[in-house]
């Protein structure tokens, strides 16, 4: 099976777009973590399709770079709009359906402009919250963002969440970094991740906006916090989307074994 795909990467977080809106596209869990495999496939942090949508402009369906299917992705729905550019797609405005909501993105200078909406918070403690930004993050306010070497994945196995360490510079900046599930390990930025912590601090710290979160990495996204009568109405995320390559995928069916060659070959 060849497939025709496209990589990207939104502010360092790198994914493989694969156009699938006449749904022919079949790739088992195994595939996907063949493709996004750094030393033996094309490599990113997840393989995103391209589907129709009975609700929305466009869909997408986002798999991590183990296999599993998430509910949703930032930088993925970010780069998703510059692939439909690229495509030929015309307009500025897309509405994006994924599994469980449609997003209203914008692509204006360059830049993509995604709004993540309300994140709603399903507890909040003095050490943390756990916030469901379409998929659940686990966020902690430290003094110093070494704690995470040591303590991000230790959370991450007893909470099976997303883990994002964060701490608000005297400008008004949030420096973050993101232990993503799925992933497992630290990605380079995560837009559902920045959201969470910006609702956090919003919530904690009374952090108004426009407000730059800069990762660990070096990357960083932007963000405008829609109010309305002191209340949070949106999110506003948007960040570059950068195109790497275009190529085609030969993706064998079946299984594999740690001792086996991984069964996928890319040519670009």
């Amino acid at each position: 099976m060849e497939l025709s795909f496209s990589k990207y990467h939104g502010t360092g977080n790198d994914f493989i777009l694969i156009d699938d809106r006449e749904g022919k596209a079949s790739l088992s869990s195994t595939t996907i973590a063949s493709l996004c495999h750094r030393q033996y496939g094309i490599g990113a942090d997840g393989v995103i399709l391209l589907t129709s949508s009975e609700k929305g402009d466009f869909g997408m369906r986002i798999f991590n770079r183990d296999g599993s299917e998430a509910e949703m992705c930032g930088n993925g729905l970010r780069c998703l709009i510059q692939f439909l550019i690229d495509l030929g797609e015309k307009g500025e405005n897309f509405q994006i359906e994924t599994m469980k909501k449609i997003y209203p993105c914008t692509a204006q200078e360059g830049k993509v402009f995604v709004s993540m909406g309300v994140p709603k918070i399903l507890e909040e403690k003095e050490s943390h919250f756990l916030l469901e930004v379409g998929v659940p993050h686990f966020v902690t306010f430290v003094d110093e963002l070494s704690l995470f070497d040591k303590e991000a994945k230790k959370h991450f196995s007893s909470l099976g969440v997303n883990i994002n360490y964060a701490k608000i510079d005297p400008c008004g900046a949030i420096c973050m970094r993101t232990f993503e599930r799925g992933v497992e390990e630290e990605t380079f930025s995560c837009g559902s991740g920045a959201t969470a912590v910006c609702m956090a601090a919003w919530k904690r710290f009374g952090l108004a906006g426009p407000v730059d979160v800069h990762f660990h990495s070096g990357q960083q996204l932007q963000f405008r916090l829609i109010r309305k009568d002191g209340v949070l109405q949106d999110l506003i995320m948007s960040g570059d989307v950068t195109h790497v390559f275009n190529g085609a995928i030969t993706a064998n069916k079946g299984c594999m074994s740690d001792s086996q060659t991984l069964p996928t070959s890319a040519h670009c």
